[in-house]
C-alpha cells in the first residue's frame, strides 16, 4: 500500500466522511423528493385530461430540470463518494496483494510455479503410461500369438495322429490268414515314437499380429515349438503304444477267427464276422471315446492357461495405469486456434443451454452483439431478414 492510500484512513478522513455522508444525503433527499413531485403532477394531469401541447412543454422543462438535478445531486454526493471508493480500494487493495487468484502476487507466482510442476510432472507420467502401455500392449501381442500357434501346433498334431491311428486301423482291417504274417510285421513295426523331423517342420497357419517384428514372432513360434515337443511326443507314444498293443494282442484270436470262419459254413461264417466286426468297432469306440476325452482335458487346459493369463495382463494394465495417476487437479480449457472456433462453441451451448433460456435472458447475455446490429440497421440500414427476428420503431421527443 502507498502513502496516498495510507493517507486516506488516518482517523481525520474518516471523520470527514461520517460528518459530510448526512448532510449530503438529506440535500439530496430533499432535492429528489421535490423533483418527483412536481413531475408527478404534470404526470397526473396528462393522465387524467390526455397530452397537449402546453403539458408537453411542462413535461419537456421538467425532463431539463431533472437532468440538471441529477447533475448537482451528483456534484454534491461526489466528494464523499469518492472518498468512499478511495478508502474501499484501500481495503482491497491490502486484499489483492495477497490473492492468489491475482496475477503479480506472491501467491499467484507460487501457484503459477506450481501448476507447472505438476504438468511436467503429469506429462512424464503419462509419457511413462503410454510406454508401459506400449509394452504391455507387445506382451500382450506376444502372449496371444504364442498360444494362437500352440493352438495351431495342437491342431495339426491331432490331424498327424488321426493319420497314425487310422494306418494302424488300415492294417487291422485288412488282416487276412493270407496276409496275417505281413500284418503282423508291419504292426510290430510300426513306429510308435513321434518323428522329430515332423516338430521341427511345423510351422504356425495364423498370422503374425500387427506391430509384432518377423524376428520376435520367430521366437515365439521356437519356444512354442520346443513347449509342446516333450508333451506331444509322450502323447504320441502313449496312444500309439496303447493301440499297437491292443492290436498285436488280439491279432491271434483275430487268426482263430479267420480259420474258423474258412472252415465254417456261409452262415456260420457270417455269424463269427459279425461278432468279430463287432468287437472290434466296440474296441475302436471305446479308444476314441478315450482319445477324445484326453483331447477335451487338453482343450480345457489350454483355455484356462489362456484366460489366466488374460486376467493377469488385465490386472498389470490396471495397476499400471493406477501407478501413474498424478495427483493435480486437470481441467479441460477451450483455447481458440483462430476467430472460426467460436461458432462450434455457440453451436455445443446453444443445444445444450441456450436454446432453454427465454428472451430476456438471451438479450441480456447478448447486449453487445445486439446494441451492434441496431448500429449496422440505423447507421447502414443492414437488417436481419429472419422470421423470429423484427426491427421496432423506438420514437423519441427532443
Amino acid at each position: 500500500m502507498n502513502n496516498n492510500q495510507l493517507a486516506i484512513i488516518r482517523p481525520e478522513n474518516i471523520q470527514a466522511i461520517v460528518q459530510a455522508a448526512p448532510q449530503s444525503y438529506n440535500d439530496n433527499k430533499n432535492s429528489h423528493d421535490r423533483c418527483v413531485s412536481f413531475g408527478q403532477g404534470i404526470l397526473n394531469a396528462i393522465k387524467e385530461h390526455g397530452m397537449d401541447d402546453e403539458l408537453d412543454r411542462q413535461a419537456a422543462a421538467f425532463i431539463d430540470k431533472a437532468r440538471r438535478t441529477v447533475k448537482v445531486m451528483n456534484e454534491r454526493r461526489s466528494p464523499v463518494t469518492k472518498l468512499f471508493d478511495e478508502v474501499r480500494t484501500a481495503f482491497t487493495t491490502l486484499e489483492n496483494e495477497i490473492d492468489p487468484a491475482k496475477p503479480g502476487t506472491v501467491a499467484y507466482d507460487l501457484q503459477q510455479l506450481r501448476n507447472q510442476h505438476a504438468a511436467k510432472k503429469r506429462a512424464e507420467q503419462e509419457r511413462r503410461l503410454r510406454e508401459e502401455m506400449a509394452r504391455r500392449q507387445a506382451e500382450e501381442a506376444r502372449r496371444k500369438y504364442r498360444m494362437d500357434v500352440e493352438d495351431d501346433f495342437r491342431r495339426q498334431y491331432s490331424r498327424f495322429e488321426d493319420e497314425s491311428l487310422h494306418a494302424l486301423h488300415t492294417i487291422d482291417s485288412g488282416v487276412t490268414l493270407e496276409t496275417y504274417a505281413e500284418a503282423m510285421q508291419r504292426l510290430q513295426a510300426f513306429p510308435r515314437q513321434l518323428p522329430e523331423a515332423w516338430v521341427d517342420a511345423r510351422q504356425p497357419s495364423v498370422p503374425i499380429p500387427c506391430g509384432l517384428a518377423q524376428e520376435e514372432a520367430a521366437a515365439v513360434v521356437a519356444k512354442a515349438r520346443e513347449k509342446l515337443r516333450t508333451q506331444l511326443r509322450e502323447q504320441y507314444e502313449f496312444l500309439v503304444t496303447e493301440t499297437l498293443q491292443a492290436l498285436i494282442d488280439r491279432m491271434p484270436s483275430k487268426k482263430a477267427n479267420l480259420e474258423k470262419i474258412a472252415q465254417a459254413s456261409a452262415e456260420e461264417a457270417a455269424r463269427i464276422k459279425a461278432e468279430m466286426e463287432a468287437r472290434q468297432s466296440a474296441e475302436a469306440e471305446r479308444a476314441e471315446k478315450e482319445r477324445a476325452e484326453r483331447e477335451a482335458e487338453e482343450k480345457r487346459k489350454a483355455e484356462l492357461e489362456r484366460k489366466a493369463a488374460e486376467m493377469a495382463s488385465l490386472f498389470d494394465g490396471q495397476a499400471t495405469a493406477s501407478a501413474c495417476q498424478t495427483k493435480a487437479k486437470v481441467t479441460k480449457r477451450i483455447s481458440l486456434l483462430n476467430p472460426e472456433g467460436i461458432m462450434p462453441v455457440i453451436s455445443l451451448w446453444w443445444s445444450k443451454e441456450g436454446c432453454t433460456l427465454s428472451v430476456e435472458q438471451l438479450s441480456k447475455m447478448f447486449k453487445k452483439q445486439i446494441a451492434f446490429c441496431e448500429k449496422l440497421a440505423n447507421k447502414d440500414e443492414v437488417l436481419i431478414q429472419h422470421e423470429s427476428v423484427e426491427y421496432v420503431d423506438e420514437v423519441k421527443a427532443k
